[in-house]
C-alpha cells in the first residue's frame, strides 16, 4: 500500500499558544470597542477610565487573541457593573460581529430554552416539597413558582444569576468553536516537550511566562474554562526541569537539592545562582592557544612578539630558519654596499 505524506510531515508546527506573546499589531479605531469604565463599579459616581479593545470578529484571530478578548470582555462587564444576562447581551452586541456575533446570538436562544424550563421545574419541586404547614412560606414558594413559568426566553436574561450563567455560557460556547481542536492538550504538551528556556532568556522571566500561561491562559479555555485544569507546581517544576540545562540537574545532584521535593520558586532561586555563577565566568578574559603541531608558522616573523623559533635575525626576529649571520637579505645589502 502507498504511503503519501504531506508537506508537513516532520516539521515542527508552530504552537498555538507559544512562550513569548509575539508582537501586538496597532487596530484601526473601527476595529476597537470603547467603554468607560467605573473605577468602582458600585459607584456610579467613581471616577471613569476609558477602556479600548478589538471587536471579535471571528475566524481570523489567534488563539492568545481570543483568551485576550475573553479577559477583556470579563473586565468591561465588571467596570461598568452589569450583573444582570440581560445588560451583557446588549453589551456583547457592541463587542463583537460578524460570524462571532452572530454565533452568540444564536447560543444565547438555546441556552436560554432549558434554563428556563430548570428553573420552573426546580420552583415546582419546592412548591411540592412544602408542608403546607407554614402559610406565608407556602404562598411565597407559590408566587415564586408562578414568576417561573411567566418567564421568557427573554425575561430569563433578567434574572441575576440565571442571565448572567447564559450569557457566559453562550461567550464559551463562541470561543470553544473558534479555538483548535484539543487546545487544552497541545498547550500542556507543548509547554512540557517543547518549551525550553531560550538561551538569552533568565530563569526568571522564564518561570513568569509559564505562570502567565498557566494562570491566565489555561484556566480559560475549553473544556471547563475554570482553575481546575491548571498545571499543578509539580508539573511546573517538571517544565523547569525540562527546558533548562541538563547541566544544571547535575548541580543540584551534586549539592544534594531535591527539586521534586521543592516548590517552583525554590527551584528557579536555586537554579538562578547557577545562572548567575555561569555569568560571572563567561566574564573571564580568554587566552590565546599557540598554534598545533599540525599548522606552518611563518617563515619570517616580523619582531619577537610573533615568534618562537630558536634562531634570531637582527632584521627578522625570532625564527626557526636563520640567524643573523645566515640572512640572505643582510648578505645582499653588504655587497650592494661593497
Amino acid at each position: 500500500m502507498k504511503i503519501t505524506t504531506t508537506k508537513e510531515f516532520g516539521m515542527a508546527k508552530k504552537p498555538v499558544l507559544p512562550l513569548v506573546p509575539e508582537p501586538t499589531t496597532v487596530n484601526k479605531k473601527e476595529d476597537l470597542a470603547q467603554v468607560d469604565l467605573l473605577s468602582n463599579p458600585t459607584d456610579a459616581n467613581s471616577t471613569k477610565v476609558k477602556f479600548a479593545f478589538k471587536i471579535l470578529e471571528g475566524g481570523t484571530e489567534t488563539a492568545r487573541e481570543l483568551i485576550q478578548w475573553m479577559q477583556n470582555v470579563e473586565r468591561a462587564f465588571t467596570g461598568l457593573n452589569s450583573n444582570t444576562g440581560t445588560l451583557r447581551k446588549q453589551m456583547m452586541q457592541q463587542f463583537a460581529r460578524g460570524s462571532a456575533l452572530s454565533g452568540f446570538n444564536a447560543s444565547v436562544t438555546q441556552l436560554a430554552t432549558p434554563t428556563r424550563l430548570q428553573a420552573v421545574a426546580s420552583a415546582q419541586a419546592a412548591v411540592d416539597a412544602d408542608d403546607g404547614t407554614v402559610p406565608a412560606r407556602a404562598q411565597r414558594l407559590a408566587d415564586n413558582l408562578a414568576a417561573m413559568q411567566a418567564l421568557t426566553d427573554i425575561t430569563v436574561l433578567d434574572l441575576q444569576g440565571l442571565g448572567v450563567a447564559i450569557i457566559d455560557a453562550a461567550i464559551q460556547d463562541v470561543v470553544t468553536v473558534l479555538l483548535p481542536t484539543k487546545i487544552l492538550q497541545r498547550v500542556k504538551r507543548y509547554l512540557r516537550r517543547e518549551a525550553r528556556k531560550p538561551i538569552d532568556m533568565g530563569i526568571r522571566t522564564y518561570l513568569m511566562h509559564i505562570i502567565r500561561i498557566n494562570s491566565q491562559e489555561i484556566a480559560r479555555l475549553p473544556p471547563n474554562f475554570n482553575d481546575a485544569q491548571m498545571l499543578s507546581e509539580e508539573e511546573i517544576v517538571d517544565i523547569l526541569l525540562f527546558g533548562t540545562p541538563k547541566s544544571w540537574q547535575r548541580e543540584m545532584d551534586r549539592q544534594g537539592f531535591d527539586p521534586l521535593a521543592s516548590s517552583p520558586a525554590e527551584v528557579v532561586a536555586f537554579m538562578e545562582r547557577i545562572e548567575m555563577s555561569e555569568d560571572f565566568d563567561g566574564d573571564k578574559k580568554v587566552t590565546n592557544v599557540n598554534q598545533g603541531k599540525g599548522k606552518k608558522k611563518s617563515n619570517f616573523a616580523k619582531g619577537n612578539s610573533e615568534a618562537d623559533g630558536s634562531k634570531h635575525c637582527m632584521l627578522h626576529g625570532n625564527n626557526n630558519t636563520h640567524d643573523t649571520s645566515e640572512c640572505k637579505t643582510l648578505m645582499a645589502q653588504a655587497k650592494k654596499l661593497q
